[in-house]
């Protein structure tokens, strides 16, 4: 069911990292659906590329690099009248692997694409915000960034570390007009998950057991719930850390295995 109230983003500049693929690619589509003018960015040329429209941008660049959040920003400033309304901040990866395996170059690669990037892009996006006297953030977390996942350190440790900065950074900004919330998706079949889901059906299929309404999201569910955040039907929201799962975290994780009633 398409629940989208039809042109919340007429008009609207918006940035979007990781958007090649999973839930930055719907978020795109629901954009462009919606009548946003959009810079969509992603690491690789080919996926992205597909994205291209008299109303997308692609600018193909790794948001490590220290140029990269200046150029999303030109980017943006050149497609309206120099404003951007709504950062999608949802660039991320993951490097599975034991706390005691995990080697420097790992660490410092998730750390890098997940804390430093994400600190830098919407940092070079806020101070537009800033000089507009408006936006919206959405930082990509995960119910990672507010629970502890098993083999997996690097990816935890980062994705708190966003649930921190959107938390800063509403309380930092809101004076100026500018709301900063973050998304934190459960189990989702789609982006970094396919892989997972191909290589180990049976874990896939256990996960989604325990997920009270007994099933992965999709892109596209996630996709809604942001652009919810960032439009103006949100005008009120800010800081919210807001865990799209199923319902997974209203269960106890001792009581996820099932039991007679």
């Amino acid at each position: 069911m398409n629940t989208r109230a039809p042109g919340r983003y007429t008009g609207r500049v918006a940035v979007v990292t990781g958007a090649a693929s999973g839930i930055g690619r719907a978020v795109v589509d629901g954009l462009v659906a919606e009548g946003a003018l959009v810079v969509a960015n992603d690491v690789s040329a080919g996926p992205l590329g597909e994205l291209a429209s008299d109303r997308v941008v692609t600018v193909t660049a790794d948001v490590r690099e220290p140029h990269a959040a200046q150029q999303l920003v030109g980017a943006a400033r050149d497609l309206a009248d120099g404003r951007i309304d709504a950062l999608f901040n949802n660039a991320g990866i993951s490097r599975p692997g034991r706390a005691a395996e995990i080697d420097e170059e790992t660490w410092s690669h998730v750390m890098g694409v997940n804390n430093d990037a994400a600190f830098h892009v919407v940092t070079a996006v806020g101070r537009v915000m800033i000089e507009q006297g408006h936006g919206a953030v959405l930082n990509t977390a995960s119910v990672a960034g507010t629970h502890g996942l098993p083999g997996n350190v690097p990816y935890v440790v980062s994705k708190h570390a966003v649930v921190g900065l959107t938390r800063a950074l509403a309380v930092e900004w809101g004076v100026h007009g500018i709301r900063v919330n973050a998304l934190c998706p459960g189990l989702t079949a789609s982006g970094m998950n396919t892989r997972l889901r191909a290589a180990d059906s049976g874990y896939w299929e256990a996960r989604e057991a325990v997920v009270p309404l007994r099933r992965a999201g999709t892109a596209e569910e996630q996709a809604s719930v942001a652009l919810f955040l960032n439009s103006p039907e949100a005008s009120y929201v800010s800081g919210l850390i807001a865990e799209v799962d199923g319902g997974t975290h209203a269960l106890y994780a001792g009581y996820a295995v099932n039991r007679p009633v």
